[in-house]
């Protein structure tokens, strides 16, 4: 196997462990790779399973990223209601779990497309505030 077709090989790998919702995954990949395609995906297919979309909680460091990967979300969601069918493989994923989340609204009634805000989208430092916020005798602002 030349190099080249072993590096694809283990980056399809990579990506396939990656949505594998049964255990925890680290992404790691230079700028421009499909970072953010891959974690929307696992987004998505975590949708297609959970009770209530609150379960999921997806972090990141700025509120510009975390308004993006909302905002693909929501277009993916709204992409597969349209029955849109794009022509990129990795986009016929994203699609086929968006569909899936999208019943999986229906079947327990979220409207995510209208209520968006179920989704946990957040930056690390609104999940800490949240977190003292919810104990406050225990953090510094819930002690005055």
């Amino acid at each position: 196997m030349a190099i080249d077709d072993k590096l694809l090989h283990e980056d399809v790998q990579a990506r396939h462990d990656a949505l594998d919702v049964s255990r925890s995954f680290v992404v790691q990949a230079p700028a421009g790779s499909g970072k953010t395609e891959l974690l929307i995906q696992r987004y998505l297919k975590l949708l297609g399973v959970v009770d209530e979309p609150e379960e999921i909680l997806a972090i990141t460091f700025t509120r510009k990223a975390a308004a993006e990967m909302l905002l693909r979300v929501l277009a993916a969601l709204r992409a597969a209601r349209a029955g849109e069918q794009p022509e990129e493989e990795h986009r016929q994923l994203t699609m086929r779990l968006a569909s899936r989340a999208l019943e999986r609204s229906s079947e327990r009634n979220w409207n995510l497309i209208g209520s968006p805000r179920r989704m946990r989208i957040q930056t690390l430092d609104s999940l800490n505030r949240s977190i003292a916020k919810a104990q406050p005798i225990t953090s510094p602002e819930g002690s005055s």
